[in-house]
């Protein structure tokens, strides 16, 4: 599963469909070229890289601000941060990772990535998922959250493209075994 998984790109951008696609969003700072770019240096180091070193090393709250002069070891957990974990921002772009409220419960020092001023989040059709609360949100109408809480017992979301039609399938409660335990879900 690692090796499929260290296969798959951290942003989709099908021009032709006119969409962009990542986990989590794009962090407030970056334009299209640089979020490929960040992607791309990110894909590379795990796909041909010194890659367990990355996955070893990788989660940490710090960087949370962004800068084009972040070298090594902070710049690729800004680049995995912002692509996967990222739900709130502090008003000066700062990444938090510890709000995982709705927006209406969020503190007021936070908003969604996607309201943060940058023209990308109002040219661009985004799509994301990984933040289950935003299930009964509104977002802009180019922003189309996928996560509805599916590894929660809730549903898969999916969303044909072509009409914007959204179709939802109740979770399927299973139970999974794995070495040194079990995770029923």
């Amino acid at each position: 599963m690692i090796n499929w998984l260290r296969e798959q790109p951290l942003l989709i951008h099908n021009e032709q469909l006119n969409f962009v696609m990542t986990h989590a969003g794009i962090s407030p700072d970056w334009d299209l070229a640089t979020a490929k770019a960040c992607a791309n240096e990110v894909e590379n180091v795990l796909r041909h890289g010194n890659y367990l070193y990355l996955i070893e090393n990788m989660y940490s709250e710090q960087p949370d601000r962004w800068s084009p002069n972040l070298q090594g070891l902070d710049r690729l957990r800004y680049i995995v941060n912002a692509f996967t974990r990222m739900r709130f921002c502090y008003w000066d772009h700062r990444l938090d990772f510890a709000c995982k409220l709705p927006i209406k419960d969020a503190p007021k020092n936070l908003a969604p990535w996607f309201s943060l001023d940058n023209p990308l989040y109002q040219t661009e059709n985004l799509v994301f998922g990984h933040w289950a609360s935003l299930v009964d949100e509104t977002t802009p109408p180019n922003i189309y959250a996928l996560d509805t809480g599916c590894v929660w017992n809730n549903r898969l979301t999916m969303l044909r493209w072509e009409d914007k039609q959204y179709f939802t399938q109740s979770a399927v409660k299973i139970t999974v075994i794995f070495k040194g335990g079990y995770h029923a879900g």
